[in-house]
C-alpha cells in the first residue's frame, strides 16, 4: 500500500477551512444561548476604537496648544487596571468627546485674544505716542520666548517731555546659568570653613583711631568712578532750561522746572559727597535743601498762616545744619570725634 501511494502521480488538493471571524455565526432559530444574548465583544471593539481616535485627535490639540498655558486636557479614569464594562466604556468616551469641545472652545478663545494682541502691536509700532507705556509679550501673541515690544519715550525724560516716543523690542530671554551646588553640600562646606576659623589665631585687632584731616587736593571720588555722570546731569539740565524758553507754555514752565531740578541735584550730590567725606563744610547748603522743602510744602499743601510756616522751616534750617555740622566734625577729625572717640 505504501509503494501504491509513492507511484500516485496525482494527489487530491487539500481543502484548507477559511479563517472563522471572530463573532460565531448567528445560531439557528430555536437555538438561542445566554452567549449569543450577552456578547458585547462588537461593541466594545466599535468604543475601543472610539475611544483611541479621540485620545489622538486630544493629543494633537495638546501639540498645537504649546505654549499656552491653563488648558486642561486631563480626564479622569475609572478606578485602576480592570477589564471596563460597555457602560464604563461609554463614560471613557463621553469624558474625551466632552473633554475636546472645551480645549477646542479654550483654544478657540486664545486665538482671539492673541489675535486682538497682533493688531494692537502694529498700532503702537505705527503710532507709539497713543500707546505710552503699553508693554505686549510673546506670550500674549501665543508664541514662545521672552520678547516683549515696549512702547517707550526715547532719551527718557527729555524724550517723554518733548513727546519723542518709539515701540522698542527687547533682545530675548537672558542667558541660562549654571546649576547651584545642593543645598547639603553648602552646608557642608560652610561648617568646614567655621571650623577651620575657628582653629585658625586670629590677629589682634588694633584701637580705632580718629580719621585724619583731608589734605587740600584729596578730593573724595565719585561712587561711579571716573564717569563724568554729574557734569553730564547739569549739561542735560542746562540744555533742557535753555530749550523751555522757547517751547509754549505749559510744556515750556515745565522744561524749565525740570532743567533747574536736574541742576540742582547735581550740586546737591556733590555738597552731599564733600561734605559727608570731611573734605568741604557745605553746611548752609544743605540745611537750606531741607528748611526751604518744608516752608515751601507747608505753604502751599496747607492752610497754615505765614508765619508758622516760615518758623517750622527756620526751626528744620537750624536743626539740620546742627547735625551737618557735627557730622562734619566728625568726618574730619575734628576734636568732638576726638572726645567721644
Amino acid at each position: 500500500m505504501p509503494e501504491e501511494l509513492l507511484e500516485r502521480t496525482q494527489v487530491d488538493e487539500v481543502q484548507i477551512a477559511p479563517q472563522e471571524d471572530l463573532l460565531p455565526p448567528a445560531p439557528p432559530e430555536g437555538l438561542d444561548t445566554v452567549l449569543y444574548e450577552h456578547d458585547e465583544r462588537g461593541a466594545r471593539a466599535d468604543l475601543r476604537r472610539q475611544i483611541a481616535a479621540m485620545e489622538l485627535a486630544l493629543a494633537r490639540l495638546f501639540g498645537s496648544a504649546f505654549p499656552r498655558k491653563g488648558i486642561e486636557f486631563a480626564v479622569p479614569g475609572m478606578g485602576g487596571p480592570r477589564l471596563l464594562s460597555v457602560d464604563e466604556l461609554e463614560k471613557v468616551r463621553d469624558g474625551l468627546a466632552a473633554r475636546i469641545q472645551e480645549v477646542r472652545a479654550d483654544l478657540h478663545d486664545y486665538a482671539v485674544v492673541e489675535e486682538s494682541n497682533r493688531e494692537l502691536i502694529e498700532r503702537m509700532t505705527a503710532d507709539p505716542a497713543a500707546y505710552k507705556w503699553v508693554r505686549v509679550y510673546n506670550e500674549d501673541i501665543g508664541e514662545p520666548g521672552c520678547k516683549h515690544w515696549h512702547a517707550k519715550p526715547k532719551w527718557g525724560p527729555l524724550g517723554m517731555l518733548m513727546g519723542w516716543w518709539r515701540v522698542k523690542i527687547s533682545s530675548g530671554c537672558p542667558l541660562a546659568e549654571g546649576l547651584r551646588p545642593p543645598e547639603q553640600l553648602m552646608a557642608t562646606k560652610r561648617k568646614r570653613r567655621k571650623r577651620r576659623r575657628s582653629t585658625e589665631r586670629r590677629p589682634v585687632q588694633p584701637m580705632p583711631q580718629p580719621a585724619p584731616r583731608r589734605k587740600a587736593d584729596d578730593r573724595p571720588p565719585a561712587p561711579w568712578g571716573d564717569f563724568p555722570l554729574s557734569e553730564i546731569v547739569i549739561f542735560i539740565g542746562i540744555l533742557v532750561l535753555i530749550a523751555g524758553f522757547f517751547v509754549a507754555p505749559p510744556q515750556g514752565l515745565v522744561m524749565i522746572g525740570v532743567g533747574l531740578g536736574l541742576g540742582s541735584l547735581a550740586g546737591l550730590e556733590l555738597s552731599i559727597r564733600e561734605h559727608f567725606a570731611g573734605y568741604r563744610s557745605h553746611t548752609l547748603v544743605l540745611a537750606a535743601a531741607i528748611g526751604v522743602p518744608v516752608f515751601g510744602v507747608l505753604f502751599l499743601a496747607t492752610k497754615i498762616p505765614v508765619p508758622i510756616c516760615l518758623a517750622a522751616g527756620v526751626v528744620a534750617f537750624g536743626g539740620s545744619a546742627w547735625l551737618f555740622t557735627q557730622a562734619f566734625r566728625r568726618r574730619s577729625g575734628g576734636a568732638l570725634f576726638r572726645l567721644r572717640g
